[in-house]
């Protein structure tokens, strides 16, 4: 079955101001030929000069993570037949949020940077020499460890897509592969570091990561823990832990969220006069939340009730960490 390639080309050896542009291709396509077979099979018959990385072809290295039909992918495990099926066509570019370098091949330097950012190995404590890793323990990392640093959930991060010097979900999901080992004795100073500005807290948990990971390393699952775990230490002093603190409070005493207030409550009085502006333009059209006359929901003294079960599992929780 023959089958059109859009593929996006780059070479900045072209002189001038190369931009990049889309080339077809014609394949002939065989019952559960990958994309990256395709692609193998381009360079081999049609264009030697196409330019794409490729490794193990078994979805372990990571190496052939591309832009098929508008979303990241490993290419070696994503059949050519079925996606045409479902997209209707086959147009291949290189990952977003990454520098094109060549054709499909991107710069990974600024993702190996954020990976090392995070010091992304083991720092034991005096004492991590008596922390047993039982099943439980390790039940806890093991998605985390999983990952193959393919950037598929770089690629496809809505917060990396607008500041550059987010620690991004791959690093994220990597840091919490060690905070939340039992033997890490640095565990503070890591959420310390994650909890500042481009870090965890930038995550606008769209959900994307965890979507198109092909590996099941659920990276937002790690950024809630590693968030969940920051607060528990009582690293509070930024804005997502205050904003955490301002939703909790809300509901416990309105039992609704009171949107009007959350500005201030998150980032107090004199930087929520900075929002100004942006408060102008969102009332124009007709997002501004307006305080409620009345506040409180009924039943409110329900809701409390959830609270103080919650805090009472909580703490029973602690006590067994102890």
């Amino acid at each position: 079955m023959k089958i059109e390639f859009r593929i996006k080309r780059y070479n900045p050896d072209d002189g001038g101001s190369p931009e990049p542009y889309l080339q077809a291709y014609m394949v002939d396509v065989t019952e559960g030929m990958t994309v990256l077979e395709a692609l193998l099979k381009i360079s081999e018959e049609q264009d030697p000069t196409l330019a794409f990385r490729k490794s193990c072809r078994s979805a372990i290295c990571g190496s052939c993570a591309m832009t098929v039909n508008g979303t990241a992918r490993l290419t070696c495990n994503l059949q050519v037949l079925p996606e045409v099926e479902k997209m209707g066509s086959m147009t291949i570019e290189p990952l977003h949020n990454h520098r094109p370098v060549k054709d499909l091949v991107v710069d990974m330097t600024p993702f190996w940077n954020k990976i090392e950012k995070i010091s992304p190995y083991l720092m034991p404590s005096s004492t991590s020499g008596s922390n047993a890793v039982t099943a439980e323990a390790e039940e806890l990392i093991d998605q985390s460890q999983r990952c193959v640093m393919c950037g598929v959930c770089n690629a496809e991060c809505s917060s990396l897509e607008i500041d550059e010097r987010y620690a991004a979900p791959a690093a994220l999901a990597k840091a919490w592969r060690f905070v939340g080992d039992v033997r890490d004795g640095s565990v503070v100073k890591r959420l310390e570091r994650l909890s500042e500005e481009h870090g965890m807290w930038d995550c606008v948990r769209c959900v994307r990561c965890t979507q198109y990971c092909p590996k099941g390393v659920s990276p937002l699952k790690q950024i809630e823990r590693l968030r969940s775990e920051a607060m528990k230490a009582g690293i509070l002093d930024n804005h997502g832990a205050k904003h955490v603190e301002a939703m909790a409070g809300s509901v416990e005493k309105f039992g609704r969220l009171d949107e009007a207030a959350m500005t201030f409550k998150t980032l107090g009085f004199l930087k929520s006069l900075g929002k100004i502006p942006l408060g102008i333009r969102m009332e124009l059209h007709g997002k501004m939340p307006h305080p409620y006359i009345v506040a409180q929901i009924e039943a409110i003294e329900e809701v409390r009730e959830i609270y103080k079960e919650a805090g009472k599992k909580a703490g029973l929780k602690e006590k067994k960490k102890e």
